[in-house]
Order: C-alpha cells, then structure tokens, then sequence
C-alpha cells in the first residue's frame, strides 16, 4: 500500500507541476503581399487582399489566448485599411479600421491581443506597434468580441483580409503571425487520479 501511495504521489506531483506551468504556447506565420490601389474600376474584388494562414489543428486543439502580428505593414494612407481576422469557421472581427489618417507607415510592425491598449480614437494619431486591443472588442462590430473569442482552429485556414477602401494610395504586408496557448494540459491529471483509485482498490481491501 505505501508504494502505491508513493506512485500515485509522484503522478500527481507530475500533472501540478504541468498545471502550474500553465497553457502550451504555439506560433504560426504566414507570407502577406501587396495591398493594391482599389482603383476606379467599381470592381467589388479590386483593392481586397486575402492572406490565408494554416494553422495545424492536432497541434491546436483549443485555444485559450491569441495574439495577432502584422509584420512590415507600407502604406502611403493607413487611414484607408480596414483589417479583418476571420477563423475557420467563417466568424469575423475587426482589427483595426480608419486609423492613422494620412500619416504613412513603413515597415511597420503592429501587435494586437485582447490585454492591449484601446486604440486611439483620434484619427490624426500615427499608427504605432502596441499591443493594442482589435477594434471589435472595443467599439467595432459587434461589440465585445476580442481575438481569445476565437475557441477551435479547425483543419482548413484562417484569413487575414485587408480592405483598401479608398482610391490613391497603396501598400504591401510583409507577413502575420498568430500565437497564442492552448489551454493546460489535463493528461497527466486524469492519468494520477485514475492511477490512485486503481492502485487503492488493488491494495485496499
């Protein structure tokens, strides 16, 4: 009986320790390209970009935080670009719309997570790195809804949509990133507690 105390201890010891260290993180970057000059054409396709972004589902089964990275954001007008992230599944938010006026941006690097600053409402404010929060779960629409909404990856791609809305201007994404947890493992728990009640019921008598 004290050995199977001892090894029922020594897994329980074991998942803690895996439940203290928390959520297993992930990372997964994709190439963006050029965000073209919607031109005058009326064509409703001219001036979308669409970047699609795999993310490995056995890998990420859930996920508990999510982060996105623009990398190497040009544009001549930013307050052009309305950013959306939309999973899988097809649900939408907004990341970032009408920002930055006519200050232009190079190479620029922008961090958005749901613990982030608000984004500046004033549309004269030169777009910065951050992190800031997306603009859904701030005042977008619908209201509320932030990037850890985002529950399951699914097996097919993620979007990134970029929207030039204005004729003029244009730009180019160098590539985005999103990274994140998935939420603690549970493995290792049910293995000790099953280990335990299994191990007394063989001893215990």
């Amino acid at each position: 009986m004290k050995r199977a105390n001892v090894v029922a201890a020594l897994l329980l010891s074991l998942a803690v320790s895996q439940a203290a260290f928390g959520g297993v993180d992930f990372s997964y970057t994709a190439p963006g390209g050029a965000v073209p000059n919607p031109g005058l054409s009326g064509s409703p396709t001219e001036g979308v970009s669409v970047f699609p972004l795999f993310m490995n589902s056995s890998e990420v089964p859930f996920i508990d935080t999510l982060e996105l990275e623009l990398t190497g954001l040009t544009h001549s007008a930013p307050w052009d670009l309305d950013i959306y992230l939309i999973d899988p599944f097809g649900n939408a938010i907004r990341i970032i719309s009408d920002r930055g006026d006519m200050n232009g941006v190079n190479d620029l690097t922008m961090i958005f997570n749901d613990t982030g600053a608000t984004l500046p409402v004033d549309p004269d404010t030169p777009l910065a790195t951050g992190p800031w929060k997306p603009e859904s779960l701030t005042d977008g629409t619908p209201p509320g809804i932030g990037l850890d909404s985002f529950d399951m990856p699914g097996t097919d791609a993620w979007i990134l949509l970029i929207v030039d809305d204005t004729a003029g201007n244009s730009g180019s994404l160098e590539s985005f990133t999103l990274r994140g947890t998935i939420p603690e493992p549970v493995t290792l728990s049910l293995l000790a507690i099953g280990a335990l009640t299994t191990l007394r019921r063989r001893f215990v008598r």
